[in-house]
């Protein structure tokens, strides 16, 4: 059930499902896209399973502010759907607490990816976070891009 705060981002990935699948589910991967433009991922630990932990940390490029997403999955349906919890903290502070789903559905040779977060109070909170999911999102596109082309 969506709520007016609630944000989703729906986005066409070419590449297959089972490969963005996979992309939440590798750390290695995930290093390289879970962070908003500019940002440094400086750890990231993925356990996928029902039960298993997941923790990414980043810095801002910006005064260097650290930030730290962490949560445990509540669904690993692989290559369909994720669920898990997501907490943003900042210098120790809990910005959010929230859930998150994504489906993973094959079109044609491509995927589409719908990413569905509640737990935002605000418009504007959630609003800044579907700016920074979109920069993350771009990453991830531009990933696929780039190993089509033999580079990366």
């Amino acid at each position: 059930m969506s709520t007016q705060n609630d944000l989703e981002i729906e986005v066409l990935f070419d590449a297959p499902r089972e490969e963005v699948f996979g992309n939440w589910t590798d750390a290695v991967k995930i290093r390289t896209w879970f962070a908003p433009d500019g940002f440094e991922v400086t750890s990231c630990s993925v356990e996928a399973r029902p039960g298993g932990k997941w923790r990414v940390a980043y810095r801002s490029p910006r005064g260097g502010a650290e930030y730290v997403e962490y949560g445990e999955f509540r669904t690993v349906d692989e290559p369909e759907r994720l669920i898990f919890t997501l907490t943003q903290i900042e210098g120790g502070r809990t910005l959010l607490t929230s859930l998150v789903t994504v489906t993973f559905t094959s079109v044609g040779v491509g995927t589409r990816m719908r990413f569905h977060q509640t737990g935002f109070d605000t418009p504007a909170k959630r609003d800044d976070f579907q700016e920074g999911w979109d920069e993350c999102f771009r990453k991830l596109a531009g990933s696929f891009e780039r190993s089509q082309s033999g580079a990366g």
